[in-house]
């Protein structure tokens, strides 16, 4: 909703321009389409990742390329103990080179419903369970080149065990108030995406 402030005689009001934005959005649904995949061509099958270079035609006849990157998807966990505390991990991040805290998460396995990822996940790299797990929708990371998708859970009713990370990963575990977690995204001080998305969304489903 697109809102623009006025001011009378001193006084702010609101004034809202959701009919002129609704009408232009549903002028816009009208108008476009999607475009059609016409080729793609696998460049580069890794470990985890596939790369290819695709083509669109686009309505007006006219042919695109780009490069495309396909994901198996992923799951990630704010698990928050009764005390309001979240637990994160920091870890090395080589496509900036440092480190990142984050929230507990990963990629799936083959045939893994995100689900059963995000229980895993949170096992392994914490150690810790839940009775408790709520669905709090989906991150895309770039969408423009990656179809990466990522399941954001929340998980309540917390019992703490030993992590079990896997053989590449060397994780450094903490709990901190899910407000000042907040903070630190919205400082900038944390700058992981889906971290940032999953503790806004926590923090609204905590609020229902």
């Amino acid at each position: 909703m697109l809102h623009e402030t006025v001011t009378v005689e001193g006084s702010p009001i609101i004034g809202s321009l959701c009919a002129a934005t609704d009408h232009m959005c549903q002028n816009y649904a009208h108008i476009m389409e999607k475009p059609v995949p016409i080729a793609s061509h696998v460049k580069h099958r890794g470990r985890v990742i596939e790369v290819s270079t695709e083509v669109l035609r686009y309505a007006n006849g006219r042919e695109h390329t780009l490069d495309f990157v396909r994901h198996p998807g992923a799951a990630a966990v704010v698990a928050v103990d009764a005390a309001g505390r979240a637990c994160f991990v920091r870890q090395y991040r080589h496509g900036i080179a440092d480190f990142l805290w984050e929230v507990p998460a990963g990629k799936l396995d083959p045939g893994e419903a995100p689900a059963m990822c995000a229980v895993r996940e949170l096992a392994e790299e914490t150690g810790v369970t839940a009775r408790t797990w709520i669905s709090m929708g989906l991150y895309l990371p770039a969408p423009g080149i990656y179809n990466e998708v990522i399941h954001l859970y929340l998980a309540r009713d917390l019992t703490i065990g030993t992590a079990a990370p896997d053989a590449d990963e060397e994780l450094q575990l903490a709990w901190l108030p899910l407000s000042e977690a907040l903070g630190k995204v919205q400082s900038g001080e944390w700058t992981d995406g889906k971290t940032a998305m999953a503790l806004l969304r926590a923090e609204f489903h905590l609020q229902l």
